[in-house]
């Protein structure tokens, strides 16, 4: 990467990223737990917000330690993948605009790989839509479809991220696709992002 960004950096901005993406569910727990300190009798109104946010909580760690983490925590199969994904994908979108998934995936090794594809394709997402992995002969093809815009801003980010250029503002925005890039920084493998208003595809060959 031209920015040629330090291991000790690329760690802060996951760190903060995942942060970010933590923080909100964990603050809802916190405050029902104080609710019910206050007003034991709220508990049928709290419990709700309490199953949400630890559900939510326990998918999108169950992702992270999976995209983030070392090897031995590796998924046993594509099944695996497949659901751990779409967990995090359901706290992502929302009951009335999901991001559906579809995984065609023949080496379950690759599975760090796909999900920060997944990480970085879902933040473009504004009213759900359908996300795809697939595997082919030339590699790994994702692919981000909505009946509705994508965030182009996101998009545009993204692609100039895979050029080589680190967003000055919210730079954790994009900590996915830096590791990404990190990680397949010494192969021949190269990653390309096309999109329109209503497709984006990240190759990854």
């Amino acid at each position: 990467m031209s920015d040629n960004l330090s291991s000790n950096t690329i760690t802060e901005l996951i760190c903060t990223r995942l942060s970010h993406d933590l923080i909100g569910n964990i603050g809802a727990v916190a405050n029902a737990v104080e609710i019910l300190d206050d007003d034991p009798e709220s508990v049928a109104d709290i419990k709700p917000i309490l199953q949400i946010s630890s559900q939510t909580l326990a998918a999108r760690l169950k992702f992270f330690r999976l995209a983030f983490g070392l090897n031995n925590a590796a998924p046993k199969n594509i099944a695996d993948i497949e659901q751990i994904s779409k967990e995090y994908l359901s706290t992502v979108g929302s009951r009335q605009t999901p991001i559906n998934f579809a995984l065609a995936l023949n080496t379950p090794e690759l599975y760090k790989i796909v999900m920060l594809g997944i990480m970085s394709l879902a933040d473009t997402f504004i009213r759900g839509g359908k996300l795809s992995v697939s595997e082919n002969t030339n590699g790994l093809t994702m692919k981000a479809e909505s009946d509705s815009p994508l965030s182009i801003g996101k998009l545009q980010t993204l692609q100039s991220t895979i050029q080589g250029h680190i967003p000055e503002e919210n730079p954790s925005q994009t900590a996915a696709l830096i590791y990404m890039l990190q990680l397949l920084e010494n192969s021949a493998v190269k990653i390309t992002l096309n999109f329109t208003e209503h497709q984006a595809v990240l190759q990854i060959a």
